[in-house]
């Protein structure tokens, strides 16, 4: 894996403000194909130059479980490793939007509140990671890929 180009992903990510709202993007690491890297690898690389937590979006894990960890990982000021395997479903999709466009998590009837917000802590971040395959024949999300900002080809 190339190392700077890494650290330059991660350093947008960290630096990067769109304006005029001064949110912070969410980012993309997608899988070509053909490339040998897996997730752990690039896991591992973040990790050590951030603090991050990994979330595995599959058939075992609920919308409102990687919310829930999204939620801890913030309020810790950690960034969101958050490796997709199923499709998004809607209650996962609209807190990532409201996270790319507002860098707020809102939940309704959440721990005792009617709306519950939480604004992303300015040392977090969210990266996804998916493989391109994936991404193409499975989400059925058709805005996907506007969700991010920088985003990192692993070939």
């Amino acid at each position: 894996m190339n190392q700077e180009k890494l650290k330059t992903f991660i350093r947008l990510l960290q630096k990067c403000q769109k304006q005029p709202s001064r949110t912070f993007d969410l980012g993309l690491v997608i899988k070509e194909s053909k490339s040998q890297i897996n997730e752990e690898e690039v896991f591992n690389q973040i990790k050590k130059i951030v603090p991050i937590e990994k979330v595995i979006y599959d058939q075992s894990l609920l919308d409102e479980d990687v919310i829930e960890k999204m939620i801890e990982a913030f309020k810790k000021g950690k960034w969101i490793f958050l490796e997709i395997k199923k499709d998004i479903r809607s209650p996962l999709l609209n807190q990532l939007k409201h996270l790319a466009n507002h860098n707020i998590l809102q939940l309704i009837d959440y721990q005792g509140k009617d709306i519950f917000g939480m604004k992303m802590s300015e040392s977090s971040r969210v990266i996804v990671f998916a493989e391109r395959n994936f991404i193409e024949t499975k989400i059925s999300y058709p805005h996907f890929y506007r969700l991010f900002g920088p985003t990192l080809s692993l070939k």
